[in-house]
């Protein structure tokens, strides 16, 4: 999804709600990390005066009210209709749990193209979307070095690094394109890009 201004928006109605200077996306991709916690604190939510459940209650009821109005990233639904095509094994790997994930992919029409739908179902405690990666890997059963992660922020390389898997990062996501390109993992500007190199590797 092509979440980032939704995201920015309704973290600063949080931030005002409590008093705490608004960011701008900019702000935002130069900061965002996981985890969510650290970096609420490091845009100045105070979790000492307030549980950390709330505000996350707050972000994620809200997500659910609003991503029907939001469109997919540009070129994600042509790429993955055209791999679907090539019969290439696709799979959405997320930190969405996983009732609200496939209700996602089913609202934006892309089941029929995905061999796999995995979000947060029944992580254990301190795990997450690691070790819902691995449970996916030995699924598919598919070697490790003809798989790769696309994702758009430092979270999906931490995810591939554990998984042992190769990397893609798209700039018009979550984090700044510096951040991105300092993990060493194949960078692209979008999903067409990394379309492009993925046909002609």
């Amino acid at each position: 999804m092509n979440d980032l201004e939704l995201c920015v928006r309704m973290l600063n109605q949080s931030l005002s709600k409590r008093n705490i200077p608004n960011i701008t996306i900019q702000e935002y991709k130069e900061k965002f990390l996981f985890p969510i916690k650290t970096f609420y604190e490091s845009v100045g939510f105070n979790f000492d005066k307030e549980p950390f459940e709330d505000t996350n209650i707050e972000f994620h009821d809200g997500f659910e009210k609003n991503f029907k109005t939001l469109g997919l990233q540009p070129f994600a639904e042509e790429t993955i209709i055209a791999l679907h095509k090539k019969n290439v094994t696709q799979s959405v790997l997320s930190a969405t749990m996983q009732a609200k994930l496939i209700e996602q992919v089913g609202f934006f029409g892309l089941d029929h193209y995905l061999d796999n739908i995995t979000g947060l179902s029944n992580t254990p405690s301190g795990y997450g979307k690691e070790y819902e990666g691995e449970e996916l890997l030995m699924s598919v059963d598919i070697d490790k070095s003809e798989t790769i992660i696309i994702g758009d922020s430092l979270l999906d390389f931490r995810v591939s690094q554990s998984l042992g898997i190769d990397c893609g990062l798209v700039y018009n996501g979550h984090n700044d394109i510096n951040r991105l390109k300092a993990t060493g993992a194949y960078t692209f500007e979008n999903i067409k890009d990394f379309y492009n190199w993925l046909i002609n590797t």
